[in-house]
Formats: structure tokens, C-alpha cells, sequence
């Protein structure tokens, strides 16, 4: 009997859970192309580009409303269980009401890992491939990598730096190097001119240029032709570049994290990004837990319609305290761990909370 149970409940929850996620495609594909409406005139794209212009965005999209669609389909198949007096029925059976609630947070946490794939798997080719629509195909535009960087300084491990006066990804090849070398009271311990230098073997060789060393009481200088630096700091980690976040999976991600604190950057945001992917996939079980006693005690219309919009409410709630904790993580007040994991701790604590208070 509990399989049959089982099997109703899912079929209905998937039912309302997919119209709800089309209708979310529909409303979001249509607001997006009036959004840029203007974009698509002025570079007269057709018909066709514009479908895939809208199409390659639109997994980020939904992505963004899968939690609303999971709360909807939970408040729809289990409120009408209880509106229909079938959770009566269930108990008045001998099954335990939370064998069903279990099954509601396994079918969240299973949204949840598809959440996460996607976002791992697809996003960042639909991405690439939306942002090479943008500019191909729309704008005529040719896609270039920037390989000319000028005036770079790199910060180098024990109290070190190098600034480069123009660097050359495609050649890997730098001109103009100064390597400063510091000790503990900041005072200058040896300096490294070189009028350009090559990548060989994974480290840069200087050339032509001169090692000066300095003591407390003099300092001497010596000439050289070729001198390896043993700085393995490939030329394309040098050449970071803005990226945009959708487009890069967690590993891309943390070499760009990576990147960012090689040269001294912050990296605060993606840091706090990057915890967030991992806290998206119990996102969808918060916010199923605090919406089942919402759903279960709706029983009477009244009842239901206040249910259900304290539900939402509840939903809109947690995404206002994840914006607020993200803002607190960027100014330093929290960790970006406790940053992306705070909402779902409260959240899930008061989730607890209503599921204990759950009437028997």
C-alpha cells in the first residue's frame, strides 16, 4: 500500500512541479526578450538568433525559479491531500506521517543534486555558447582573447614582487621585469632588473639584465645574459581576466579564486559564490521543510489560501536573508562559509521547528 501511496504523491507533485517550472520558462523567455527588445532591433537579429539568444540563457533562468517550483508543487499535492482529507486517511491507515514527509525532503534533495549538475554540467556551456550568440551572431563582432597586458604587478612568495612592463600571453614573452626582494622589516634585500624574459621548461628565464644585493652596509651587482628566476607562474595565470561566474564550472572556479589571490586580488565575492553552489542543493530541502506544515494544516480554504501565502512568504524570506548575508560576507562581517550556509541554517532550524509542532 505505502508503494501506491508513494507512486500518487510523486506523480502528482511532478506533474505540478513541471507546469509550474514551464510556466516560470514561458513568463521568463518572454520577459527577457522584451528586456533586450531594443538590443535585438538595433543589430536587426532574426528570428532564429534571437530563439537562441533566449534558449542558451534560459537554463540560468530556471535555475534561478527551481525553488519556487518545488515550494508550489509541495503546497499543491500535499495541501490537497489534506484538503481532500486524505492525510486523515493515511494516518486512520497505520502509516506514520512522516514516511511522506521524508519522501517530500528526498524528492527536494534529488532536485537539489539536478540543481547542481546543471549548474555544473550545462550552465557553462549555454552560457559560452550565449555569450558567443551575443557577439557573433548578433552584434557581428569577432571573439578575441586579449594576450597584450602592460604594467602588471605580480605579488611572489616570501616577501617578493615582480612588475612587468608588458606581457605576451601568445609569445610568453615579458619585457621590462623588476623582481624586488624584501626581508622582514621591509627594507630592500636584492633587486633583479632583465629588459625582457621567456617561458622555458615551466619558469621564466630572464635575459640581458642585472642582480643587484644589498647589506646594511654595502651592496654589489652582477651582470648576467640568461638567469632562471624559478618563478613558475605560467603566462595565462598571469593574464587574469573578468569572467562571468555561470560560465565557469567549480574547478574553473576555484583556478580563478586561485588566480585572483596569486596577484594580491580579493576574491572575497567568489568565494561566496562558490559556497553558495554547494549550499543550492539544500536549498530546495529548507525550503520544503518550512513549507510542509504550511501545506499540511490546510485543510479549510481560508486556511489554505493563508498557508499558502505565508509559505511564499517564507520562501521570499530566505532568499532577503541569503541576499543580506551575501552583502555581510562581501564587507568582511561573515565568513563567505557562514555567508552562503547562514540562510540555510536558519531556515532549516526553524524548519525543524514546524515540522515538530506538526499536529500527530
Amino acid at each position: 500500500m505505502i508503494k501506491i501511496l508513494y507512486s500518487y504523491i510523486i506523480k502528482h507533485f511532478i506533474k505540478i512541479f513541471l507546469f509550474t517550472l514551464t510556466a516560470f520558462s514561458i513568463v521568463v523567455i518572454i520577459s527577457v526578450l522584451f528586456q533586450h527588445i531594443n538590443f535585438y532591433m538595433e543589430y536587426k537579429a532574426s528570428f532564429y538568433t534571437i530563439i537562441l539568444h533566449l534558449l542558451s540563457d534560459l537554463p540560468e533562468w530556471l535555475m534561478q525559479g527551481l525553488p519556487i517550483a518545488t515550494l508550489i508543487a509541495l503546497l499543491f499535492s500535499l495541501g490537497n491531500l489534506s484538503k481532500n482529507n486524505e492525510i486523515i486517511a493515511i494516518k486512520a491507515s497505520g502509516i506514520n506521517l512522516w514516511s511522506i514527509i521524508i519522501l517530500f525532503i528526498i524528492m527536494s534533495f534529488i532536485i537539489g543534486l539536478g540543481d547542481f549538475t546543471t549548474r555544473e554540467l550545462i550552465i557553462p556551456k549555454t552560457s559560452l555558447y550565449n555569450e558567443k550568440i551575443r557577439k557573433e551572431a548578433i552584434k557581428k563582432e569577432e571573439i578575441t582573447v586579449q594576450t597584450d597586458f602592460y604594467n602588471k604587478i605580480i605579488p611572489l612568495k616570501n616577501n617578493a614582487r615582480m612588475t612587468i612592463g608588458y606581457l605576451d600571453t601568445k609569445s610568453k614573452t615579458m619585457q621590462n621585469i623588476v623582481i624586488e626582494k624584501y626581508d622582514q622589516n621591509f627594507a630592500i634585500k636584492r633587486l633583479i632588473l632583465a629588459q625582457t624574459s621567456i617561458w622555458e621548461n615551466n619558469s621564466w628565464i630572464l635575459k640581458n639584465g642585472i642582480i643587484r644585493s644589498f647589506s646594511s652596509s654595502f651592496w654589489n651587482e652582477i651582470n648576467f645574459k640568461s638567469y632562471n628566476s624559478n618563478i613558475n607562474i605560467t603566462p595565462l595565470e598571469m593574464s587574469v581576466q573578468d569572467k562571468r561566474y555561470d560560465t565557469m564550472n567549480i574547478k574553473q572556479f576555484k583556478k580563478y579564486i586561485n588566480q585572483l589571490k596569486t596577484f594580491g586580488q580579493s576574491a572575497i565575492k567568489e568565494k561566496i559564490i562558490l559556497n553558495m553552489r554547494f549550499a543550492s542543493v539544500f536549498a530546495h530541502i529548507v525550503v520544503m521543510m518550512v513549507g510542509i506544515p504550511f501545506a499540511i494544516n490546510s485543510s479549510k480554504r481560508i486556511s489554505r489560501i493563508l498557508s499558502f501565502t505565508l509559505a511564499l512568504v517564507s520562501a521570499f524570506m530566505y532568499w532577503v536573508v541569503q541576499a543580506m548575508a551575501k552583502t555581510l560576507g562581501e564587507n568582511l562581517v561573515l565568513s563567505p562559509f557562514v555567508a552562503a550556509w547562514l540562510p540555510n541554517i536558519i531556515f532549516l532550524t526553524t524548519g525543524i521547528y514546524l515540522l515538530n509542532n506538526v499536529r500527530k
